[in-house]
């Protein structure tokens, strides 16, 4: 029974890939902020991504992703290593949080800033700053190299990701054999 954590900034791919890689694979996949949702039974973010409760959501997520992995083999989890809190700080989420999720190892998906920019400005409608964008995935890359390194996990990075990239790496992580047609 294996986590794998699927990161990156808003917008990069994690939801749009994950899911049906995962399904592909025959692996539950779900998001930190659907969990974190349905534990807490209420949002604590809105449509700016900034974050309140950093701390309370991150035991909330904990707890739920503990309850479902008594009854899902495997778990595709995808989610943040820094967040923007409610004051628009960057805010690294602490390395216990991914200690305590007995992670099995991570992918980190990257991509241009201003192709981001354009996929958030078609899903959410709002306006985007590529150089916000670009900090916060600076701070993510820095991030996930800190914590895969105190923690020996495996990190692999994926820039300009796609579905076939996704599934080799999380094949390679819960070493699941390719299958060639």
């Amino acid at each position: 029974m294996s986590i794998v954590f699927l990161a990156g900034v808003h917008g990069v791919g994690k939801g749009f890939l994950g899911e049906p890689v995962a399904k592909s694979l025959g692996i539950s996949h779900f998001t930190a902020s659907q969990l974190i949702r349905e534990e807490k039974g209420l949002t604590t973010w809105g449509k700016d991504k900034k974050t309140s409760d950093l701390d309370d959501n991150q035991l909330a997520l904990i707890r739920a992703v503990n309850q479902r992995h008594m009854t899902h083999r495997n778990i595709l989890l995808d989610g943040h290593f820094v967040l923007r809190n409610a004051q628009g700080v960057l805010s690294p989420l602490d390395n216990a949080v991914f200690a305590a999720l007995g992670l099995a190892g991570v992918i980190l998906l990257t991509d241009e800033p201003t192709v981001i920019a354009s996929r958030l400005l078609a899903r959410d409608k709002s306006d985007t700053n590529v150089q916000a964008i670009s900090s916060l995935a600076d701070a993510e890359l820095a991030h996930a190299q800190n914590v895969c390194r105190e923690l020996e996990l495996p990190l692999t990075i994926i820039h300009s990701p796609n579905e076939e990239s996704v599934r080799g790496a999380l094949q390679h992580i819960l070493n699941i054999p390719c299958i060639t047609s």
